[in-house]
Order: C-alpha cells, then sequence, then structure tokens
C-alpha cells in the first residue's frame, strides 16, 4: 500500500492523502489538535489528543502539507467481541470540493483491509450519516460504490452504515 494516493491537479489546489493510521509523532498530533480546534470541529484540547490516536489518513496540502481534512477510525469491539472500526471525516470548509470524501475514504478502506488480515484485526467498518446530503440518493450511491450498505437508523435518526473487510 502507497503511503499517499496523488495530488488533484487543475484550479483546484493540490491535495493528497496521507496514510498515518499507528503513527501519529508529536508534531503531526499537535498540528491536528489545532486543526480541529481552529475549525471548530471538536469542542476542546483534551478530546482533540484524544481523538489523534484514531486518525487513520489526513488530507494535506501537496505544497505546505497543512491539514485539509482527516478521517479517523475508532476501534471498537461488538456485542460479540469482534473488533470494528467506527468512521468519522472532517474536511475544512474551504476544502470540502467532490471527491475529497471519497479519496479519504478509499484511502482509509486501502489501510484497514490490509489490517483486516491480522488476527483481531478490525473485519468491517461502520459509520453513521451525520452529514443530511448523504442520506439522499446520490450520497447513498457513492457509498454503495465504496461497498457500504444501510444497516440501520441510531437512536439519534442517523443512518446506519456498514462495510466488511473481508469476505
Amino acid at each position: 500500500m502507497s503511503e499517499t494516493s496523488g495530488p488533484m491537479t487543475g484550479a483546484r489546489p493540490q491535495l493528497n492523502v496521507r496514510w498515518v493510521f499507528g503513527n501519529i509523532d508529536e508534531p503531526l498530533r499537535r498540528e491536528l489538535v489545532a486543526f480541529w480546534l481552529k475549525e471548530g470541529a471538536l469542542p476542546n484540547p483534551d478530546e482533540a489528543w484524544r481523538r489523534s490516536f484514531e486518525v487513520a489518513c489526513v488530507l494535506q496540502h501537496e505544497q505546505t502539507r497543512s491539514i485539509a481534512g482527516v478521517c479517523t477510525v475508532a476501534i471498537r469491539l461488538d456485542d460479540h467481541q469482534r473488533s470494528y472500526g467506527f468512521v468519522r471525516i472532517f474536511i475544512r470548509p474551504d476544502s470540502r470540493m467532490v471527491g475529497m470524501n471519497v479519496r479519504l475514504m478509499e484511502k482509509m478502506i486501502e489501510g484497514f483491509t490490509a489490517l483486516a488480515r491480522e488476527p483481531g484485526g478490525p473485519q468491517r467498518l461502520v459509520a453513521t450519516m451525520e452529514n443530511r446530503k448523504l442520506e439522499r440518493r446520490a450520497g447513498q450511491r457513492i457509498l454503495a460504490r465504496l461497498g457500504f450498505v444501510h444497516v440501520g437508523v441510531a437512536p439519534n435518526g442517523e443512518l446506519v452504515m456498514q462495510r466488511h473487510l473481508v469476505t
């Protein structure tokens, strides 16, 4: 698995997706915490610091390497004591261009598919749809192309989607 996916080119800023799960050093952790707090994505530095250990991949500007988006995956155990990953994505509003969330998801799926081969590795990914746009048919088609299927509704009314990593 390559560390990064290619840059976006053209009139848009050039952005790379980088797999970092399990390899967050102190400078990147500090940058992640500052990013989430500045963007208002997380409420406090303690939660941002805790969540930095869940970062699977980052979306970065090619030239400056500044963070434009983050995909986190919290590893949990289900009722049968099998591990799964709970997925969250946040992209800075000015970097929310068509395809950015898909690029983050593709890199994250690639990385976790490799980890699923390890004993105890997560066998599936779960996401709730906080973004109501993803509940629309177009959003559902995009998630389906990534292998996600609708599996229920959370108590707060959000759709719950799931993707198996192994067959």
